[in-house]
């Protein structure tokens, strides 16, 4: 494999949330905790989503990040840091301000979600066959039912039981995919040579 096309952003990123999960309470260092915000820990806005509640969900929004970022990136690097940027910010935003019941949140789907989104609209992109097309506006689909059905039952559906006084936040998302939508509004050309080559209530997600 050529250096330049090894998906070196991606990996990257997951092995940085992986060390932040591993740390010895380093949620609770990093997690996102209205209080410490308010305090000056602006940091939290970030960390908060490189952390997670349990292994389980560690493992889950991990994989799923490196998977689809490895994807993402091998069409284009930029589209992947676009992505992951816009969906971060979207994602720390909508917690603090969009869910003021929410004290303390942690982790990664919304980038997750956002790398789905990304991918799913690069298949869905003219040009494509007719199958690809639907099949990606199937996963899109998929994603928003899944979304709705974690809202009605309050049950994550993959990654597993939360700690008590934790809730899934299907938010978190939505408001990753839009990230990833907008990513591909932005970069809507081609990839190209140059892109390859370059205790309150509690939520997690």
């Amino acid at each position: 494999m050529d250096a330049r096309s090894f998906p070196w952003v991606c990996a990257a990123v997951t092995a940085a949330c992986a060390a932040c999960s591993a740390l010895p309470d380093g949620g609770v260092a990093l997690e996102y905790d209205r209080a410490g915000l308010c305090a000056g820990s602006i940091w939290r806005l970030l960390t908060g989503q490189m952390v997670h509640w349990t292994a389980r969900m560690a493992w889950i929004d991990l994989s799923t990040l490196l998977l689809l970022g490895a994807w993402v990136e091998g069409r284009s690097r930029r589209r992947l840091v676009l992505a992951l940027a816009l969906s971060a910010a979207l994602v720390g935003a909508g917690v603090h301000l969009l869910l003021p019941d929410i004290e303390r949140y942690r982790g990664s789907s919304g980038l997750g979600s956002a790398l789905f989104v990304a991918g799913a609209l690069d298949l869905a992109s003219a040009g494509r066959p007719r199958w690809l097309r639907r099949l990606a506006l199937l996963g899109l689909l998929l994603l928003a039912a899944k979304a709705a059905a974690e809202y009605w039952t309050g049950t994550p559906l993959f990654s597993g039981p939360l700690p008590a006084g934790v809730e899934v936040v299907p938010l978190v998302h939505l408001l990753g995919g839009l990230g990833g939508g907008l990513a591909c509004v932005v970069r809507s050309r081609r990839p190209s040579t140059a892109d390859q080559g370059t205790g309150g209530k509690c939520g997690g997600a």
